[in-house]
């Protein structure tokens, strides 16, 4: 009985893992396409999730159900770096399986609950992170859409850049803080014109004190500078004329001024 049990579970085992893993990607379904319609360029450790989107179309008449597998490599950080969640109205059931080194697959547990036909669309969403440790490197998807017979209708195959969250840190502060100009070299600043020699000859000297000609300076009414003899001659020759005119007219007021007599008068008076 217990070998029997033992013979039992592994065969539910083998046909549990037939229905979830897709067949062959060599058997490609005419008629369908698949495009990776939403992807970051780059992703950067410890950032919030980003959504990579998938749609197949059909231009086949008849209508099917469809599995998602994706197949996730990467190139500097470590698989169990990476955070990957189906996305469907909620979290939907996934089954992760490494099949290379740096390669690993994400393939839906059950069918996509939307129907592909001629015209309509089935969308696969996912919600990628890296943990705030991964390093530097590139992330690669390759999306596929199967049949509910486990066929490969179609593929395709996308690349991001994975950024550090020093890196990113660092590229932000110098995005902030402008570099300097750089100041321009003495040898590459504009020299000064040179003087030929007829310049030189022909420009007029500076004038100096001792060239200055006086009499060519105007006399400036506000000069407080000392006088000249000149003008202190004038001054006291003025002075000289006006008292030698009062002294005459002086001299002569007197001369013109009546005498008065001091004689006695005589004896001789008329007679009777």
């Amino acid at each position: 009985m217990r070998h029997r049990a033992a013979l039992l579970c592994a065969i539910l085992a083998a046909t549990a893992a037939t229905l979830i893993m897709p067949g062959r990607a060599s058997a490609v379904e005419p008629g369908f396409e698949v495009a990776i319609t939403e992807l970051p360029d780059t992703f950067t450790a410890g950032d919030d999730a980003r959504r990579v989107t998938v749609v197949v179309t059909s231009e086949q008449n008849r209508c099917v159900k469809v599995r998602w597998s994706l197949l996730i490599e990467v190139d500097g950080p470590g698989l169990n770096e990476v955070e990957v969640a189906r996305d469907e109205d909620g979290d939907f059931p996934v089954q992760v399986q490494n099949v290379a080194a740096g390669t690993a697959r994400i393939t839906d547990v059950q069918l996509d609950p939307g129907v592909l036909c001629r015209g309509r669309t089935v969308t696969a969403r996912y919600q990628i992170a890296f943990d705030d440790d991964a390093e530097p490197g590139r992330v690669t998807f390759r999306a596929q859409a199967f049949n509910a017979g486990r066929t490969l209708l179609q593929e395709t195959s996308s690349r991001s850049e994975v950024k550090a969250e020093r890196e990113e840190r660092e590229e932000q502060e110098e995005s902030k803080s402008p570099s300097p100009e750089p100041s321009p070299s003495p040898s590459e600043s504009s020299p000064e014109p040179e003087e030929s020699a007829d310049d030189e000859a022909t420009a007029e000297p500076e004038p100096t004190d001792k060239d200055v000609d006086v009499a060519a300076v105007p006399a400036s009414g506000n000069d407080t500078g000392t006088p000249s003899l000149l003008g202190a001659g004038l001054i006291v020759g003025g002075i000289l004329v006006f008292l030698g005119v009062g002294l005459l007219l002086r001299l002569r007021m007197r001369g013109r001024a009546p005498k008065h007599s001091t004689e006695l008068p005589t004896g001789f008076y008329p007679t009777n």
